[in-house]
């Protein structure tokens, strides 16, 4: 069949399917270094979480070859320091709502430490979210710029403030940022 095909027409087809080729190749070094790379600022990513570090910090390992481990800390959030009061506490509702699941993470943000940060979903319930309801972390309003999520998140704060729970039980709690600058 091919041989009934001038030369013109046959150089022509190999550029064509050169230039098809080049285009495969391209398409899979892009779905490769995607795979390869550590998580991205503004990316949702799929992992499980194998280790928790306090009640707004785990570990966990992207769902890809390389089996990435990255510290992830809870956007939005600043939970009780382990040696805090409440701070055994609240890593327990953390263990309790992720450990060793599959969650998806929507990274906002990497911070001075070299941890991304973001927002930790299990099916489609907001963690970070979930935490606060539970009197299990503070809003960190500093960081929440949209002024409709600080409402909303503050309103949850409030509202397990009132319900007296978790770290709410206490008369006067102290966020964590000020027990960290105590006891420097």
């Amino acid at each position: 069949m091919l041989s009934n095909l001038s030369s013109g027409w046959l150089i022509a087809l190999g550029m064509l399917l050169c230039i098809v080729l080049l285009f495969i190749c391209h398409k899979i070094y892009i779905f490769l270094t995607e795979l390869f790379k550590p998580f991205k600022k503004g990316r949702s990513y799929w992992c499980r979480v194998i280790q928790i570090s306090d009640g707004d910090t785990l570990t966990c390992t992207r769902l890809n070859i390389r089996r990435s481990k990255t510290k992830l800390r809870f956007a939005y959030v600043d939970a009780p320091e382990s040696s805090q009061t409440y701070g055994k506490e609240s890593q327990r509702v953390v263990k309790a709502l992720v450990y060793k699941k599959l969650v998806r993470v929507k990274i906002t943000d990497v911070d001075r430490y070299g941890r991304c940060v973001g927002v930790i979903y299990r099916y489609r319930r907001n963690v970070n979210e979930e935490m606060v309801k539970r009197g299990a972390a503070w809003v960190y309003e500093e960081y929440i710029r949209d002024k409709k999520q600080l409402q909303h998140m503050k309103a949850l704060q409030e509202k397990a403030k009132k319900q007296k729970k978790g770290l709410w039980k206490n008369s006067r709690p102290m966020r964590p940022k000020e027990y960290r600058k105590l006891n420097k």
